[in-house]
């Protein structure tokens, strides 16, 4: 398994000067260092070879892991992995394949049915991304609406709606 840091620096929770550099660039948090701890305790009793580490986001009690080639992983093993990382965490665990930002959310709504991923452009020069989601999916969802919307902005790096439609509206 591949990890952006260390395994000693990780391990130990002191970290190199190239580790450090890492977290003081802003592009990785000390989330993603416990994380990665807790991949690799994983790692001993589920096989993660081939499996790239990417980024991990929080909100409340949820961690979204971002991982490449997490496909590879048989789905009785994947869940296994979401138990153990959830458990040594102490949070939920939601391992999503690291994508396009469409790809992602349709992951991380996963049961339920994703209708459109639009982007409208605000009057002030900014975007916003509208994920609408049929409202009889609601109960399908394995995160609150309100997380998934905050977890979404938090992965794309924008402004993120989400909206519930009923099917008769779409007819229309």
């Amino acid at each position: 398994m591949k990890i952006p840091f260390c395994e000693f620096c990780v391990k130990t929770r002191v970290l190199c000067q190239k580790c450090q550099s890492l977290l003081d660039s802003g592009k990785f948090q000390w989330l993603d260092v416990e994380i990665s701890d807790a991949l690799l305790r994983v790692e001993r009793k589920i096989n993660l070879s081939g499996v790239e580490y990417v980024k991990s986001y929080e909100v409340d009690d949820l961690v979204v892991i971002l991982m490449k080639n997490a496909r590879r992983i048989p789905r009785g093993a994947f869940m296994q992995l979401e138990k153990e990382l959830a458990s040594l965490l102490g949070k939920s665990v939601k391992i999503v394949e690291h994508g396009g930002v469409s790809e992602v959310i349709s992951q991380l709504i996963s049961p339920a049915r994703l209708l459109t991923i639009s982007t409208s452009w605000l009057p002030d020069g900014t975007t916003e991304t509208v994920v609408k989601i049929p409202s009889r999916e609601l109960r399908r969802l394995p995160i609150k609406p309100e997380r998934l919307q905050a977890v979404i902005s938090q992965i794309a790096g924008a402004n993120v709606k989400v909206e519930f439609v009923k099917e008769r509206e779409l007819r229309v």
